[in-house]
């Protein structure tokens, strides 16, 4: 009896021990998922990449912005000596920064960002996030600044006037291990979010003040800000005013219309776009199979290729279809037009402007886009105004106005409407 009765008493303790530690385990568990994501944003290392001083600067609003142009619908004199001249220098560095993939259950991420000083600072210098817009070549990016000549006129036109300029790589860019997260939402604006983050920490080891905060981004950077920004106002981070440029807000819309109802103007890159989308959205949503469904199987290999930054565009066109009918299967396109393939709910999932935002915000479209039909450009600002909101503007940048041109236009424009809330 003596044995039995301490028997009893040990297994009892065992119990409670054991329940206990259970106990402890599960109320934990969340924690370790949030503690996980408290070091987003925690920078990681500083480099310096280049100095533009005044003349460079003055260069690239110049003869490089004429350059960029050529070619386009959109001639350089339409904005030539309408963008404000530099009068500061720029300093460059790359951030690398701790980041995650919301869609792979916050997995850690190393992330590249740039972030743009310039040598005239003042108590509370204006910053501006600048999101880029699509590119086919992994280091065609903001912190591969000579491969980006958007992302150098944004530094020219708002590092050289006083803001501090930072911009996202995007994960899978630039110095990043992982896959192109071309047009995936959660992960594009959690890195722009955490290069935010970072760049305050590189900011406050600099013992420089910031002032307002803004936001802006063109084609699918003009998405990727939308997104950011509606995350910045549910983070409770102020936004001065936003803007964007060329605008796909909704993605479903923008493939969907590519698609079923393609316009006589519609790019030759537009496969190389649609083929970029397919992969990151099998990757990272785990839509195994949607790849193989939707392209051609004599292309597949090239798309594959291409996505994983192995063969440039050139490569990619030669080898594939000038049109997204032949690019992808029959069955697939039917798919899509009946609204049957598991690629359709995460498209319509996927939006980029329902909610009421808080913030100024403007939105500028060209009658010539390429690449953004005017009526998806315009959706973002038509739908926060039937919520009633009355500081959302759109503002066509002409009917000379092509993809390019959209965002030349829109960089000048939009520059001293950033400024006249400087001293507000």
């Amino acid at each position: 009896m003596c044995n039995q009765f301490y028997i009893m008493r040990f297994l009892k303790a065992q119990i409670v021990c054991l329940f206990v530690f259970l106990l402890f385990s599960c109320s934990n568990q969340p924690n370790q998922k949030n503690d996980s994501e408290i070091y987003n944003g925690k920078l990681i290392r500083a480099d310096s990449i280049t100095k533009f001083d005044t003349s460079k600067l003055n260069r690239i609003l110049n003869e490089e912005l004429q350059e960029f142009l050529n070619g386009s619908t959109f001639a350089f004199t339409e904005v030539k000596g309408k963008y404000q001249s530099p009068t500061s220098a720029v300093t460059l560095y790359r951030l690398t920064y701790q980041s995650s993939i919301p869609e792979k259950d916050n997995k850690p991420a190393i992330t590249t960002g740039l972030i743009a000083i310039p040598s005239q600072l003042a108590l509370g210098n204006p910053m501006i996030s600048y999101q880029h817009g699509t590119v086919f070549g992994k280091t065609e990016v903001p912190t591969f600044i000579e491969e980006s000549m958007e992302t150098k006129l944004a530094v020219a036109q708002f590092g050289g006037t006083g803001y501090i300029v930072i911009a996202p790589d995007y994960h899978g860019l630039g110095s990043s291990k992982e896959k192109n997260s071309y047009l995936i939402q959660k992960s594009s604006e959690q890195a722009c979010l955490d290069l935010y983050k970072a760049a305050q920490e590189f900011i406050k080891k600099k013992n420089i003040a910031v002032g307002h905060f803004f936001t802006f981004g063109w084609s699918q950077g003009a998405y990727n800000t939308l997104t950011y920004l509606r995350r910045l106002e549910q983070t409770g981070i102020p936004v001065r005013a936003s803007a964007t440029a060329a605008t796909p807000s909704d993605v479903n819309y923008f493939i969907s219309q590519s698609i079923l109802n393609p316009r006589p103007e519609d790019p030759d890159w537009s496969p190389a776009c649609f083929s970029n989308l397919l992969f990151a959205f099998e990757t990272y949503y785990n839509l195994d199979g949607l790849t193989s469904k939707a392209i051609r199987p004599e292309f597949l290999q090239a798309g594959k290729e291409f996505y994983e930054h192995k063969i440039e565009f050139k490569e990619f066109f030669k080898r594939t279809a000038p049109t997204l009918k032949s690019y992808l299967t029959p069955t697939f396109i039917n798919e899509i037009q009946l609204g049957s393939n598991p690629l359709c709910k995460v498209l319509t999932a996927s939006e980029g402007y329902r909610w009421k935002s808080v913030t100024p915000l403007r939105s500028y479209y060209g009658e010539r886009d390429e690449a953004i039909p005017v009526d998806l450009a315009q959706l973002a600002i038509h739908y926060q105004t039937l919520l009633g909101k009355k500081d959302g503007e759109l503002f066509n940048a002409g009917k000379n106005a092509d993809h390019r041109g959209t965002y030349a236009y829109a960089l000048y424009h939009v520059k001293p409407w950033f400024d006249s809330f400087l001293n507000q």
